[in-house]
This record gives C-alpha cells, sequence and structure tokens, in this order.
C-alpha cells in the first residue's frame, strides 16, 4: 500500500529562513524584540543566529533586520513571504521584505492589491521589476513570492510572481544593475526608520530566501507544505 507524504519545503539553494514558528505570526502589537528567542526553524547560509545577528530596529515599527551581503543583480533569487494585512489603507504597511544596500538603495517586495517588486538604486527612482493585477482581502492570509532569473547586472532577466502558489504575473527587465553590494535584509520595514509611527500592519508569516530560482512546481510545494498553518 502507498503511503502519502505531505510536502516539504524546497531546500537546495535555501539561503535565509525566518519563522515565528508558533504561533506562526508575528503581529504589529507584538513586541518583536521580546519574541526573537522564541522564533524558531531558523536557518542562515552565512551562519547567523538571532542572538548575535538579528535586531529590531527602534523605527519603522519595529522591523527585524540583519546583515546579509550578496550581489542580487548577478546572482537569480526566491523571495517568498506570508503575511495577513488588517486592512489596505496605506501600501506602506504591506512591505515584506526590503533587501538594501548602503544608502536609501533597496529591493523591496509589497503585498497589497496589485502586488510589486521594486529595484530603487541609491541615487535615483524605483523600477518596477514586476507588478500584478490582482485584488488581495483584508484578513486574509497570503503567500507572495517572487522569482528571478538571470545573472547579469543590467542584463536581461526573467520575473516571475505568485500568490498562494498560483502564477499571477511575469515579466522580463534589465534594470537591476549592482548600484553597491545589497548588505541587509529588513521584514517589515514600512518606512524609513525616522517614521516610527507607520508599522506592518497585520500578522507575519515565514520569509524564505533562495539563492536561486524556483521552477512553477516548487514554488507550490513550499505553499502546500506550509498553508494549512493558516487554514489554507
Amino acid at each position: 500500500m502507498a503511503l502519502a507524504h505531505s510536502p516539504t519545503i524546497v531546500t537546495e539553494g535555501l539561503d535565509e529562513v525566518i519563522d515565528a514558528g508558533d504561533p506562526k505570526c508575528l503581529t504589529a502589537s507584538d513586541s518583536i524584540q521580546g519574541r526573537i528567542n522564541q522564533l524558531s526553524n531558523v536557518r542562515t547560509g552565512s551562519g547567523i543566529t538571532f542572538s548575535d545577528g538579528v535586531t529590531n530596529s527602534t523605527g519603522a515599527g519595529g522591523s527585524l533586520s540583519w546583515s546579509r551581503s550578496i550581489n542580487w543583480a548577478e546572482t537569480s533569487f526566491t523571495f517568498s513571504g506570508w503575511g495577513n494585512r488588517d486592512d489596505l489603507d496605506d501600501d506602506k504597511e504591506g512591505r515584506i521584505v526590503d533587501v538594501l544596500n548602503a544608502g536609501n538603495g533597496h529591493l523591496r517586495l509589497t503585498l497589497k492589491t496589485n502586488p510589486t517588486f521594486i529595484f530603487r538604486p541609491t541615487a535615483g527612482g524605483g523600477n518596477t521589476l514586476i507588478s500584478a493585477t490582482k485584488t488581495i482581502n483584508a484578513g486574509e492570509w497570503y503567500n507572495l513570492v517572487v522569482v528571478k532569473s538571470g545573472e547579469t547586472s543590467g542584463g536581461s532577466a526573467s520575473y516571475v510572481m505568485y500568490l498562494n502558489g498560483e502564477q499571477i504575473a511575469t515579466n522580463t527587465s534589465s534594470a537591476l544593475a549592482t548600484d553597491s553590494n545589497f548588505t541587509r535584509y529588513r521584514l517589515m520595514r514600512s518606512a524609513d526608520d525616522d517614521q516610527s509611527s507607520i508599522s506592518w500592519l497585520g500578522k507575519f508569516g515565514p520569509f524564505y530566501s533562495y539563492t536561486r530560482a524556483l521552477t512553477d512546481s516548487e514554488v507550490l510545494q513550499n505553499y502546500n507544505a506550509t498553508k494549512s498553518r493558516f487554514g489554507l
């Protein structure tokens, strides 16, 4: 008799995992600094641990921040985050992850109606690498994923966006170029550090990053491995 096996998270190329474990989310009302030691299922490819590598920023509503230097312009990658928005009034309250470099440059993935993934160099305006025409609802859990295939700074790269395991957009862009090394992750960074009145609004679930492009089936595998935690 064949045995049924539950899907597991894809581990090949896995670079960082931030997972709040039980009760499986961080909320805007939590003391994030006080809960760092409660986080579980943490893997960091660079050997960082929560005790010495992850800090709670004083601004930006209490975002989680840690060092990690990768030239994402020359790396295929996948970013995957879970979120549940309390309301949809301000897009700044739905920013899942910023991958930051020196100054104001960033890669930013935002969970909102018509989700976006943008690149902004340290000098200059933002470039939308991919966006989707997709409505989301407040009070519901979503897994938002962006995948990039391409390893040349300023070269043509393919982007795919997924919501709850379903492909919702594709795009080709050459906008992502090496500006300076991206040196930091920041989760729930809703605004600049001096704007502490603006915070992630809702609940925040697991975040995964990979230094390779996941396939359609792998994105779906990760979603299926995690969705039951959020009633899906």
